[in-house]
């Protein structure tokens, strides 16, 4: 038993057991396969959690250019990787959609030689979409996701327009001429704050409702905006009671819901499957510059999404080589930092299903190094791991989390 759990090596199963752990630590033998294209700083929104900074303003110095846009595309198809997904965030990025349009047509028409599997994904508030951006978006079959923090009493007390307005009437208008009147894929995210601890039933009830079937609760982030408003901050006890109690509701309810929890997903593909999880933030070394990649408006290079709000995640710009981008001591010395196999983690019973964070770690305590003992994310997935790992020893959601994990639809 103990030679077929690969617990004990022999010149019989170690070989077999490498090819395991090649498989399951594949994310570190690619390139990146995600690239985060920031296309302008500016945004209509003044949500209280912001981690992008973002701002409003009139100055199109704070938008990405064609020239630079032109730049970050032919530094993207530079990549080994054959897969790849350009994915367009902000700010707003439908403030600049001449950019998302031109760097769509562009990239399609350098595929034309590169013959790569590409994709494209917009990340949008919604607020600024009308028929004709749709249309344009639809036609090339751009990924769509927006932010719902749940219903009204929830998501305009976090996400308000900058006249302090609430946006849920606009986002949820839009939500229903994509998912009704087109049929369209859309994707949702929510934030948890302290705005959001009393309506976890609700919240799950408002992602129903509008006929998503995936939601993916996420706490708030110390980064940003998000950093000056801490009294909307949950701790990690907070948090998990407020994930327990949803969780409950939707186990219990998921026959007539018919909802996923993704987070919960990609930590069951970690759990059951011997290719780990694609979610870089459950990695290790995690998924920031081996992954993915993201690009600011100037055409600034960075580890991943959230590294933008520092410049000591900055790797370098789009007019280098892909090659030296991993050079540099800057990219390495953030793997190394992503690694788990190191302090604390290394005697953790968690740790083959979890990755630390090295850009939360450096907003939390400006090191780059965990203190685990006092941090959040670290005590959240910890309870998020043992939640569900006893729910599998009680076995009777097994065969729905094999469902969750099997069928991709869901």
């Amino acid at each position: 038993i103990l030679k077929d759990k690969y617990i004990v090596l022999t010149d019989e199963n170690k070989d077999e057991y490498a090819d395991k752990l090649r498989l399951r630590y594949s994310h570190i033998f690619s390139t990146a396969s995600l690239h985060i294209v920031a296309i302008t700083k500016r945004c209509n929104h003044d949500c209280l959690y912001c981690h992008a900074n973002a701002k409003m303003s009139n100055d199109k110095k704070l938008d990405m250019d064609e020239k630079t846009a032109k730049k970050t595309v032919d530094f993207i198809f530079n990549s080994p990787n054959n897969n790849i997904c350009i994915e367009f965030q902000g700010g707003e990025p439908l403030i600049n959609f001449d950019i998302v349009k031109y760097i769509i047509k562009y990239a399609l028409k350098l595929n034309e030689n590169y013959k790569k599997q590409l994709k494209f994904a917009l990340v949008t508030n919604l607020t600024l979409m009308d028929e004709k951006k749709l249309k344009f978006l639809m036609k090339h079959k751009v990924g769509l996701c927006t932010s719902l923090d749940g219903p009204k009493i929830v998501h305009d007390k976090n996400r308000k327009f900058m006249d302090g307005m609430g946006t849920y009437n606009d986002v949820v208008k839009w939500i229903k001429i994509i998912k009704e009147k087109y049929h369209y894929p859309l994707e949702a995210l929510m934030v948890t704050t302290a705005n959001s601890l009393k309506y976890s039933k609700e919240i799950v009830d408002e992602y129903v409702n509008l006929g998503f079937d995936h939601i993916q609760f996420r706490p708030m982030l110390n980064l940003g905006v998000a950093k000056k408003n801490t009294e909307l901050y949950v701790d990690s006890f907070q948090y998990l009671k407020f994930w327990e109690t949803s969780m409950d509701y939707l186990l219990k309810k998921n026959n007539d819901l018919k909802i996923v929890d993704r987070f919960t997903k990609y930590i069951l593909q970690k759990f059951f499957l011997s290719t780990g999880s694609s979610f870089v933030d459950l990695n290790s070394p995690c998924g920031g510059a081996i992954s993915s990649l993201a690009y600011d408006h100037n055409g600034n290079i960075f580890t991943c999404d959230e590294g933008r709000q520092y410049d000591l995640f900055k790797l370098g710009t789009v007019d280098m080589k892909y090659s030296e981008l991993f050079e540099t001591s800057e990219c390495q010395s953030f793997i190394k930092a992503s690694v788990n196999d190191c302090l604390l983690c290394d005697s953790c019973v968690w740790k083959p299903y979890c990755g630390v964070c090295p850009v939360c770690n450096y907003a939390d305590t400006g090191n780059l190094i965990p203190c685990l003992s006092k941090n959040d994310r670290c005590k959240i997935l910890k309870g998020q791991f043992e939640y569900l790992m006893n729910k599998i020893i009680e076995d009777k959601n097994n065969e729905l989390f094999l469902d969750w994990i099997k069928n991709n639809n869901r």
